[in-house]
């Protein structure tokens, strides 16, 4: 009978607890702490960006503050964070965004009890959001057969500078294939989301879109000379970083001569900096004393101004008709280093070698 009796009571005390359906959150509530951290100050682009929870509370959401995904915003969703507090997230374009974190707990009395903590988190894109530059098609070279251009990639040579080399047989009027004409530009963006630029002289932004047609509107020359272009890469979120794009020539003989006997210049088939020279030497006389004549890209004023290109030989200067050659061993070789005229960055600067051979 006395065991009845208990079962009877544990009946009415489950009946009891049944009532309150929350009754069995006293002793488990968590007063919420929302209370986070990330794990640097700055990440790139498509990285995943780390939160961990240094709070308290029973359950954890994040708003990491882009588009779709802002506290407070009519649409937008947050992520539940993974059983041990940490929640890990890659942003797809550059900005600064309000990561939001909210924790949470239920009362004995049903009641949702909030704590909510805020970072700011700086994306940048990667490279500063051009990843690849290219020139489209801007010469067609004439040493090959069919349909081989020459399209020069943009080297960077400083977060926001990129230098193009440019071949001087494109130096040329025409209005296409030539560096003179509208360029059609091929690039690449870290973001999809992003949109790309150029600025033109008059300070307007022209959207470009990677090697569409109507897009080729590009100018490097601007009053007969190449100029540094200005480029700009903006997001989504309004975060943009400027680009500046320098045309530079590959510097060439393009006269040699030897006591009045014209040298042959040809361009090594698998180099596009890399020339040789044949002279003829049945008439030249005593070889190990010669003064060659030549000129650097035709003297064009618009790319040399009498002191942005220098040429010598084992690091010697050597003026054209003046200084004394020995060709005696048949070959000589010159370095011709160019740098790009009106600027003052030694970096926008090309060079080229070029071997005489004397036959």
């Amino acid at each position: 009978m006395k065991s009845i009796k208990i079962w009877m009571l544990a009946v009415i005390s489950v009946v009891l607890i049944a009532c309150d359906p929350n009754e069995y959150l006293t002793g488990l509530y968590v007063e919420p702490d929302a209370s986070f951290e990330i794990n640097k100050e700055m990440y790139d682009v498509f990285e995943s960006v780390k939160f961990t929870n240094k709070g308290a509370g029973q359950a954890f959401v994040v708003y990491p503050g882009d588009e779709g995904h802002v506290y407070g915003k009519a649409g937008s969703t947050g992520f539940t964070t993974a059983s041990d507090g940490t929640f890990s997230y890659a942003y797809t374009e550059a900005g600064v965004y309000n990561a939001v974190w909210i924790a949470s707990s239920m009362s004995e009395t049903g009641e949702r009890i909030l704590s909510v903590d805020s970072v700011k988190v700086n994306v940048v894109a990667q490279n500063s959001g051009l990843d690849k530059f290219q020139l489209y098609n801007v010469y067609k070279m004439t040493e090959y057969t069919g349909n081989v251009f020459f399209s020069p990639d943009g080297q960077f040579i400083s977060e926001d500078t990129l230098m193009c080399p440019i071949m001087f047989a494109s130096w040329r009027n025409s209005s296409v294939n030539s560096i003179k004409a509208k360029q059609l530009i091929k690039f690449e963006l870290a973001s999809t989301l992003s949109k790309f630029y150029w600025i033109n002289p008059l300070g307007e932004e022209k959207e470009l879109i990677s090697l569409h047609s109507g897009s080729r509107i590009v100018e490097f020359v601007q009053g007969g000379q190449l100029k540094v272009q200005k480029f700009k890469a903006k997001t989504n979120s309004g975060f943009f970083t400027d680009y500046y794009v320098a045309p530079v020539m590959i510097p060439q003989f393009t006269s040699f001569k030897i006591n009045g006997v014209t040298g042959t210049i040809t361009r090594d088939i698998a180099y596009y900096n890399i020339f040789n020279v044949t002279v003829n030497k049945s008439t030249l006389g005593d070889l190990s004393s010669l003064k060659p004549e030549f000129v650097v890209m035709n003297d064009d004023v618009n790319l040399l101004d009498g002191t942005n290109c220098k040429v010598s030989i084992n690091g010697v200067n050597q003026v054209s008709a003046t200084s004394v050659v020995d060709f005696s061993k048949g070959a000589v070789t010159y370095q011709l280093d160019y740098t790009m005229m009106g600027e003052s960055n030694s970096e926008l600067a090309q060079q080229a070698i070029v071997k005489v051979i004397l036959q």
